[in-house]
């Protein structure tokens, strides 16, 4: 009888557990629909720097001599393995480098998951790190922050490379990592078509330097947003599957094992009443 209450015991746990993830789904695709409307708003003003970097022929220093590198994911797990392959990508970006020129790369870790992985590694390649992301709906405030500290960041050391490596929605139940690339100041003033736009000055500059990356920062923390709660869905939807059907084999083996224990109480009543 105590294997039959073991039994019974797993499978009020395991039906608990679908419940919680049943829940956490509905509340993951609530805030999915409300941070796809937020995406929406935000990518005019992610885009437009983007295609102003296009246009005057910026393009990413290949063999570099200082880099550095932003990590963005979130604070919170339970969404698959969206958070490991932000990190994952920037291990191999900085291994595929250390070949050919090695050179010396600083690491941003926005976000407690991506410090969370790099640390192990790259623990004294780590300037500062920006935590409480997707707690919260990420404001172009807080994006301004990051922004300041970043600037603050390329000052200090003269960056002749910057990368962002995110997560950006493809549908719902896809998503990829992504990179944007950043510039500063005199990469602008070295850009091939620069003199398209014969009224920038340095002050046009510096400002233009500062709203976009806080722009890209701001759609950036969006689109990692709406991954983390697409990916969280879909982690919390394969839950409730698997504790259905570990339920069903969970009830399986209660009812097999209660139909031994009956069978053997009866082959201990006839033998009885055969010795008597």
């Amino acid at each position: 009888m105590s294997s039959l209450k073991v039994i019974k015991n797993r499978i009020k746990s395991v039906e608990n557990t679908r419940k919680i993830s049943k829940t956490m789904r509905l509340v993951s695709a609530a805030k999915y629909a409300k941070a796809e409307r937020e995406l929406l708003t935000s990518r005019p003003f992610g885009n437009s720097p983007q295609y102003f970097i296009e246009t005057v022929g910026l393009t990413l220093d290949p063999k570099p001599d200082s880099r550095l590198v932003l990590a963005v994911t979130g604070d919170r797990g339970l969404c698959g393995a969206i958070h490991s392959g932000v990190a994952r990508a920037v291990h191999m970006s900085i291994e595929s480098l250390k070949v050919d020129t090695n050179p010396l790369t600083k690491l941003i870790c926005i976000g407690e998951k991506s410090r969370v992985i790099l640390s192990r590694v790259y623990a004294k390649k780590i300037l500062w790190i920006a935590s409480e992301i997707g707690k919260k709906p990420s404001t172009f405030i807080d994006a301004s922050r990051i922004a300041q500290m970043i600037l603050k960041s390329m000052a200090d050391y003269q960056f002749s490379q910057i990368q962002v490596y995110y997560n950006k929605l493809i549908s719902p139940s896809v998503y990829t990592v992504s990179t944007l690339n950043l510039f500063d100041r005199s990469a602008i003033a070295s850009a091939p078509k620069i003199a398209l736009y014969d009224a920038l000055d340095d002050n046009i500059v510096d400002c233009w330097i500062e709203f976009s990356i806080a722009a890209m920062i701001y759609l950036v923390l969006k689109e990692g947003s709406v991954a983390e709660q697409a990916a969280r869905m879909t982690a919390m939807e394969n839950a409730s599957k698997n504790a259905s059907e570990m339920i069903k084999q969970l009830q399986l083996e209660y009812n097999r094992t209660r139909q031994a224990v009956i069978t053997g109480e009866l082959i201990e009543i006839i033998s009885g009443a055969s010795a008597i």
